[in-house]
């Protein structure tokens, strides 16, 4: 659910390539003339130092490497001190993972071009990938600071801002972004954030989610509806067909939401309902080749306009067509925005609401979205599914259980494997009152990232408000998810996150025997965990408040025989819970499928 940039110009400038930034910021190059040699079709020929700068540029806009490459070594030894030419190679060092060089290079350049804000928002591109936080960030500012109405630095800024959990700096520097330019990429990284602050009410967050999206909706014209009657009926036989349901999703592969769906693809009951998915990634994996053996109709639309990817969902007449992506990266709102299909919903690949008009319902559950808070902060009608909101496939080579980790190494291990822009200030400062309160206890923190100095700085300075010693905190980064599931075994209780809590990660942890705590929030992104624990038959680690969650904490970690015989028998509880009952969470959701589509038949002229 990360935002990304989607940049249209690999420059950073957000136009499109006619448009691109790199030529304005070409120098005057010197008068004598350059001999190029002949490469990609083009003949030999002798231009400018400053034509030889724009032929290089667009060989590598065009990937064309070693010929850019070829050029810009021709414009140096012309030119010794060219500031492109010496970013620009330094740019192709960084694409070949030269990083040190690199670096070197760009900042030669910045010295003989000081002057343009392009050069230092892409040597903050640099630090940002060598995640370099701090210097990215000094680049980015350097940059707006030559160019306040520079787009794509605000957004990028944003980014690291989020990146590094400060949500408060990230939502202004992207909603600067938006206001100078709006594309839907910028809405969405801005609107994705959005659900991390600890300080926006939740009626906010959706009137800002409903303005954005709409924003764009507005400009899209809906497709006609087919008649009902050759929609609904066999061509052949005359006789009714059964309900088509379209999947739309990027994530079709190893990701969290496949764990959710593919359960669900298998308990379909394929002789009442027919099955489509639209995956909107141009390669898959191993665990999409196995979706695609559970599907009789599949469809990528990822190299395909969204308009054509609309047509070809009307030309397959689907009756109900399910968005699994909300604003989260590569979706496809943009294809429902002209409601290719009769009833549009919106379910599991996202925590609040798309803000779309043209989006019908929102699947959850009466834990996640409890009526009292929610209704009124959803542009779509909510359908609140019995048990839970989603139903939880495992990894198929999970690791077993390990004992009690505490009962060996004598401290017990507090662990969360969140996303690290979830642990906002509040969580850090909760989690170390945890520790302060437990002797001889520590926190393990795993994500990509958790080895930057950048995020490690922002952990030690909340811990050490409340004296935690910096060596109770171990750091974590990526691993394949076999071994990543591995590390719960030396985790003895899971910390949850809030106001957005963690949901595949949860679910991991419980299946892995580690008990998780959460504290029951505002809204469907606070409140996952509520649903998950409940289901499990744990609501006694639900918290109200910050100070019940510390409490309940420290009362388990200092009941080792309690803590053991929980972790013993959890992986059982989970199995037979109702978010690990894929046959009746499937038949449930397809009971709310047919009373959509009873709902719109009644509304419609047969």
């Amino acid at each position: 659910m990360t935002p990304n940039r989607n940049d249209p110009c690999a420059c950073g400038s957000g136009r499109k390539a006619k448009n691109c930034c790199i030529r304005p910021a070409v120098a005057p190059g010197k008068n004598n003339l350059l001999t190029i040699p002949a490469m990609d079709g083009a003949p030999a020929r002798q231009v400018s130092v400053a034509d030889a700068i724009s032929i290089a540029q667009e060989l590598h806009k065009r990937h064309l490497i070693a010929s850019a490459e070829t050029i810009y070594k021709l414009i140096l030894i012309a030119d010794p001190d060219n500031g492109v030419a010496l970013v620009y190679t330094g740019l192709i060092r960084h694409e070949e993972k030269k990083f040190d060089e690199a670096l070197s290079l760009m900042h030669r350049g910045i010295a003989k071009r000081p002057d343009l804000a392009l050069f230092r928002y892409m040597v903050g591109r640099v630090y940002e990938t060598l995640e370099r936080y701090e210097e990215a960030i000094a680049s980015y500012q350097h940059a707006i600071a030559l160019d306040p109405k520079y787009m794509s630095a605000h957004n990028s800024l944003g980014l690291v801002y989020f990146e590094l959990g400060n949500t408060k700096q990230a939502i202004q520097h992207l909603q600067d972004a938006v206001n100078l330019q709006s594309p839907y990429w910028l809405v969405k990284n801005l609107i994705s954030t959005l659900n991390y602050s600890p300080d926006l009410d939740p009626h906010v967050v959706f009137e800002m989610h409903k303005k954005y999206a709409q924003q764009f909706e507005h400009t899209i014209a809906r497709f006609a509806p087919a008649p009902m009657r050759e929609w609904q009926v066999d061509s052949q036989t005359g006789s009714h067909r059964p309900i088509r349901i379209g999947y739309v999703s990027p994530d079709f592969r190893q990701h969290a939401v496949a764990n959710f769906i593919e359960p669900v693809l298998a308990h379909h009951d394929q002789s009442k309902f027919e099955l489509y998915c639209y995956s909107n990634q141009p390669v898959g994996d191993e665990v999409t080749a196995r979706m695609q053996t559970l599907v009789p109709n599949w469809r990528v639309i990822a190299n395909i306009s969204e308009h054509d990817a609309a047509r070809k969902i009307q030309a397959d007449q689907i009756d109900i067509l399910v968005d699994l992506a909300g604003h989260t990266n590569q979706n496809s709102l943009m294809v429902f925005a002209r409601k290719p299909a009769p009833v549009q919903a919106t379910w599991l690949g996202y925590v609040n609401t798309t803000g779309l008009s043209s989006i019908d319902y929102r699947i959850s559950d009466v834990l996640s979205e409890p009526p009292e808070i929610a209704d009124e902060i959803y542009s779509e009608k909510l359908v609140r599914l019995p048990d839970c909101f989603t139903c939880f496939l495992p990894h198929t080579k999970s690791p077993d259980v390990g004992p009690l980790p505490a009962q060996q190494s004598g401290e017990i291990m507090f662990g969360s494997f969140n996303y690290f822009v979830k642990m906002n200030h509040e969580v850090l400062d909760t989690w170390a009152r945890i520790l302060s309160r437990v002797a001889h206890s520590r926190l393990t923190l795993k994500y990509r990232s958790m080895d930057s100095p950048s995020i490690q700085a922002v952990v030690f300075k909340a811990l050490e408000k409340h004296g935690v010693a910096r060596d109770r905190v171990v750091f974590l980064t990526y691993d394949e998810y076999q071994t990543h599931l591995a590390h719960y075994n030396k985790i003895d209780i899971a910390l949850d996150t809030f106001p957005h809590n963690g949901d595949t990660t949860s679910c991991d942890a419980l299946w892995m025997g580690v008990p998780v705590i959460t504290l029951a929030g505002r809204s469907h992104a606070g409140l996952m965990g509520v649903s998950r624990l409940t289901n499990v038959g744990l609501p006694q680690l639900i918290a109200k408040s910050k100070d019940d969650y510390v409490d309940i904490a420290v009362a388990l970690a200092n009941d080792l025989p309690q803590l053991a015989q929980l972790r013993s028998g959890l992986r059982e509880r989970v199995r037979k819970s109702p978010f690990m009952d894929a046959p009746r969470f499937t038949r449930n959701l397809e009971a709310a499928y047919e009373k959509m589509w009873a709902t719109h038949l009644e509304r419609v002229d047969l």
